[in-house]
């Protein structure tokens, strides 16, 4: 999720519970002191603070998409119930509009609701990333090939993977992906957002891929991909389904794909000279459409 949608949810919340706010100061009658249960407050108070801490956190480290929508929906359905019990604790009933008294009752159910359902599907989500987690730990996922930003295997972990492929004599597409102009984002944004996109954009990639495909931080906003066993349709169509991918996120992307056997070079023996040659071919579709980049 970008910061621009943090910021647009984070300021609606925020209007929404002034308003709500403000028309119970001007319909409604406070309690006198001695009539405010302080036990209650402070409890109706600790939920409202444990809402927005756990919405906080969904907003800090999740990227955009139906779950986080989900999450964040239900999440603030549940803050605003709380939030509207807790002002019930300052003013007299009597005096609180019909409205209120109705509306009070229907954040909560629903957004727990909601909450559930991203919840359920945040499950099904997970279930295939830890499926790309066993995947990895096929691949040599020590801790010395774990690119520590984004958790993927690094280029090691890939040359020896291919190297292994090769050995084997199988069919490889090889798919390597540049974000373009990257840096106008750390410049822009700083460091430390620029790191979390690239985290998003790698835990996407891993989600998008089959359990046998194997996807790499292979240096700075550079991704390499390999999918075995797969036909130039195949590789073609998952380059620009994770091209799209990553345009939800916020970034464009360039990409170049090499296939093994690499037609018309019989003398590729290695993953060095593999990867060698798709980089070769994304440097030339860098230069023809981002010249300033390369």
């Amino acid at each position: 999720m970008t910061t621009n949608h943090k910021v647009k949810i984070n300021l609606s919340i925020a209007v929404l519970f002034s308003l709500i706010f403000s028309l119970c100061l001007l319909q409604a009658q406070l309690k006198l002191t001695n009539n405010i249960d302080l036990l209650d407050v402070v409890s109706e108070g600790a939920l409202l603070v444990l809402g927005a801490s756990w919405l906080v956190l969904i907003l800090s480290a999740r990227p955009g998409g139906r779950v986080t929508w989900l999450l964040t929906i239900g999440l603030t359905g549940y803050c605003l119930g709380c939030y509207m019990d807790l002002l019930d604790e300052f003013f007299l009933s009597e005096s609180l509009p019909s409205w209120f008294k109705f509306f009070e009752k229907i954040p909560t159910p629903l957004g727990l609701i909601v909450l559930t359902v991203g919840l359920w599907l945040w499950r099904d989500e997970q279930a295939t990333i830890n499926e790309q987690l066993r995947t990895r730990e096929q691949f040599y996922r020590e801790h010395q090939l774990v690119d520590q930003l984004t958790l993927l295997c690094d280029a090691r972990a890939m040359r020896i993977q291919l190297n292994h492929n090769m050995a084997k004599f199988q069919s490889t597409a090889l798919i390597m992906l540049d974000l373009d102009n990257f840096n106008q984002i750390n410049i822009k944004y700083g460091f430390s957002q620029g790191d979390q996109r690239l985290i998003n954009i790698a835990q996407m990639l891993a989600v998008q891929l089959r359990t046998q495909d194997l996807v790499c931080r292979y240096a700075g906003d550079r991704f390499i991909i390999m999918l075995p066993n797969c036909s130039e349709t195949f590789a073609d169509a998952m380059a620009i389904e994770l091209i799209n991918a990553i345009k939800k996120l916020d970034c464009q992307a360039s990409y170049a794909i090499e296939f093994l056997p690499i037609e018309g070079k019989k003398n590729i023996n290695n993953a060095e000279e593999f990867i060698e040659q798709v980089n070769i071919k994304l440097e030339q579709v860098k230069q023809q459409c981002w010249p300033k980049a390369i």
